[in-house]
């Protein structure tokens, strides 16, 4: 085990035990004194009980979702801005600005366009998602040495066999860091909806439970979200360091 893993646990275990130790002094007042050990063991038994399965499996299908629209769309459309210069110089400029855009301010539309039920909720998720999906593949695409296109071109090399051999081997790395992104946007913009617009899921869960001062279950729910994003992360980023490797190789 690295020294940087353990500094890494280090800081997690002292944030942990301090925060242990507020809460039993009830240094944040009674609503939000939740020690994690008891945060913990809400969690596991919320879902024992299976009071929590049902948001968890409502969010996690509107997640994929979303996930899988924004891949659908971005994908392509970073394909298209590569080949298109004249395209890519009129529409990037939007792709950028699209991370300063207050995407939570169109609620009351997308409510207006999609009505009640998760397809405000998973239009959030797309839109949150695309952006980086197709930026990074962009960016992959253009950073495809010249070179290797010529000896493809010199080589007489099908366009499949182009992109089996080429195209895909130098952009796959860079593309993944927008896959891994767009998954997190993605995640971020569902649960953010859910707050205001659902009337299930996790954040439809932290949500309610805040509002009934539930705090147990409202930080156990929390603690679950940030167990699975972080997991899920760590997953991604695995993946994404054995692309870079492959791609050096």
């Amino acid at each position: 085990m690295s020294r940087i893993l353990l500094l890494r646990i280090a800081i997690v275990a002292i944030a942990i035990a301090i925060w242990e130790g507020l809460a039993r002094a009830h240094a944040f007042g009674p609503t939000l004194s939740v020690p994690p050990t008891v945060m913990f063991a809400t969690m596991i038994a919320a879902l024992l009980d299976g009071r929590l399965l049902p948001d968890v499996g409502r969010t996690a299908a509107e997640i994929a979702l979303a996930y899988g629209i924004a891949l659908l769309i971005g994908l392509p459309l970073g394909v298209i801005l590569w080949r298109s210069r004249v395209l890519a110089t009129a529409i990037e400029p939007y792709l950028l600005a699209y991370y300063v855009i207050p995407l939570f301010a169109f609620y009351p539309l997308f409510i207006k366009i999609f009505g009640a039920g998760i397809a405000p909720i998973v239009a959030i998720g797309v839109i949150n998602g695309i952006g980086a999906i197709t930026m990074n593949v962009l960016v992959g695409l253009r950073e495809i040495p010249r070179v290797q296109l010529a000896l493809a071109r010199s080589l007489m090399l099908r366009p499949a066999q182009t992109l089996v051999h080429v195209v895909i081997p130098a952009t796959v790395p860079q593309a993944f860091v927008g896959l891994r992104l767009g998954f997190i946007y993605s995640l971020i913009g569902v649960i953010a909806a859910e707050f205001i617009l659902a009337t299930a899921g996790v954040g439809y869960r932290i949500a309610f439970a805040y509002n009934n001062f539930e705090s147990k279950i409202m930080f156990a729910t929390i603690l679950l979200v940030l167990i699975v994003s972080i997991a899920c992360n760590q997953v991604l980023i695995s993946i994404e360091r054995r692309l870079a490797l492959y791609r050096r190789a």
